[in-house]
């Protein structure tokens, strides 16, 4: 009888310590889908909540456009000429959205060269004013290109698949168009110094087109047919507060007070020309990257949009979250 009882009590604490079990189970699993619930909840608050700043930031920008700036001195002139001159300073900051704070961060496409409309020149040219090493510019450029071109045939100081594989590299050469400024990191040549240094001056994003009035001089050495003296007066202009209003404005300016004849006004016509197929005198595409967050433990979400003019005023030509 007594070997029955605790026969009957073992299996009565089993049976006990499986309900537990399974309970505890039930809490645990009721409690990740709790999270889960929770932290998509969150994304989509903060999705909501991105996109809502990007609808004002529009809304700033059309008003901008669309109205007539007050006020004496350079300052207002330049604004009068281009109101959206100074983007990334004057629309960057913290916009409220149904009293949630959201991070807008802006930057000026104009100012910056899309690396995907650049040709090996071009880089070398780039990478050269930027880094002032002339061997290293040309193999970063060779490198680059065969990242993306279409074959698998390594230029003299480039690589191709094959070379990453031997090296042990974690990304292989694309044969495309980069998708950010953050994948030449995969690039060989390209260290983590050198990727701090030319970074800020490159975009994968935008028409490709330079503003002459917002370029930093890196980018705007890059322009065909940019000469040093060219830079210096581009630089010069806008150093004494003025607006550049044209290119033929720049060459002039380059070459007043030289003599004129015929095989030189030909350059300077042919300059001209160059110059105008990539370069304008206000910026057409903004980069936005928003984000955010509904607390601080919370992971943010990050919106990336370009606003550009159309008709006028701004239109959203892409975005990405």
């Amino acid at each position: 009888m007594k070997a029955r009882r605790g026969v009957a009590m073992i299996t009565a604490l089993w049976l006990v310590v499986a309900i537990a079990v399974v309970a505890l189970q039930f809490s645990l699993d009721a409690r990740e889908r709790r999270t889960l619930g929770v932290g998509a909840a969150d994304r989509g608050v903060q999705r909501a909540l991105a996109s809502g700043a990007l609808k004002l930031v529009e809304a700033k920008l059309e008003y901008a456009l669309r109205s007539v700036p007050t006020g004496r001195g350079n300052t207002a002139v330049l604004r009068a000429s281009d109101p959206l001159l100074g983007i990334d300073s004057l629309y960057s900051g913290t916009y409220a959205v149904d009293s949630m704070p959201v991070d807008v961060r802006a930057a000026d496409l104009g100012a910056k060269l899309n690396i995907n409309s650049l040709s090996e020149d071009e880089l070398k040219t780039f990478f050269g004013f930027v880094l002032r090493d002339y061997v290293l510019s040309d193999a970063l450029a060779q490198h680059i290109m065969d990242w993306t071109d279409a074959d698998d045939i390594a230029r003299v100081h480039g690589g191709e698949r094959d070379d990453y594989i031997k090296a042990g590299a974690l990304a292989l050469p694309a044969n495309g168009p980069f998708r950010d400024i953050a994948d030449l990191l995969n690039v060989q040549g390209v260290t983590p110094a050198v990727y701090a240094a030319v970074a800020p001056y490159l975009t994968t994003r935008g028409s490709g087109v330079v503003n002459l009035n917002t370029a930093p001089a890196p980018v705007l050495r890059v322009l065909p047919g940019m000469t040093d003296d060219i830079l210096a007066t581009i630089l010069s202009l806008r150093s004494q507060g003025q607006r550049i209003i044209s290119v033929a404005e720049v060459m002039g300016a380059a070459q007043r007070g030289r003599p004129a004849n015929p095989a030189q006004a030909a350059r300077n016509a042919a300059v001209t020309a160059a110059l105008s197929a990539r370069a304008a005198v206000q910026s057409n595409d903004f980069e936005f990257t928003i984000l955010a967050r509904t607390s601080a433990d919370a992971q943010p979400t990050r919106l990336l949009a370009v606003l550009s003019r159309a008709n006028g005023g701004v239109s959203l030509s892409w975005q990405q979250w």
